[in-house]
Parts: C-alpha cells; structure tokens; sequence
C-alpha cells in the first residue's frame, strides 16, 4: 500500500512483488549450495565449521546477488555427524 506524506509523495510500504523476498527462490538457491559444496564430501568434525563458514558465505553471496533492496541477510549453518550408525 501507499501512504500519503506531506507535499504530495507517496512512499510504498511493502516492496514490489519483484522486489520481495521469495522464500521458494531462497530454498533452490539454498539446496543447490548444499548439493554442490556436499555431494563428495563425508561427515569430518575438525574441518566441517569451515564448511559451515563456506556454505553460508555462498548461500549469502546468492541472496545478495538477487539485488532486492531493504533486505539484509543471516544465513546460520549447522552440520552435524549422524549418530545412527
């Protein structure tokens, strides 16, 4: 929606649809960094924080590149050794 000001301007609310976050397009960016940075690798204590790091670094990169303004971005990864075996 729009909102009058004084002196005539109007100032938008909300981003343009084109300039919203998409939540869909985050998710695709998202597991195409994951496959690509793990698909070869295997679960290592010592050296997965640094993988940690690199992964959100990316998935950061690509929300950026996306260019939609008045969003800032916190990309938080875990990875975790799986204790079923």
């Amino acid at each position: 929606g729009m909102v009058e000001q004084p002196g005539g301007q109007e100032h938008a609310l909300r981003p343009t649809f084109k300039n919203s976050f998409r939540p869909a397009v985050a998710k695709e960016i998202i597991r195409e960094v994951l496959e690509a940075k793990l698909k070869d690798k295997t679960y290592n204590a010592e050296i997965t924080s640094q993988w940690s790091r690199d992964i959100a670094d990316e998935i950061k990169n690509r929300l950026k590149e996306l260019d939609l303004p008045r969003y800032k971005y916190v990309v938080n990864v875990v990875i975790g050794g799986d204790k079923t075996y």
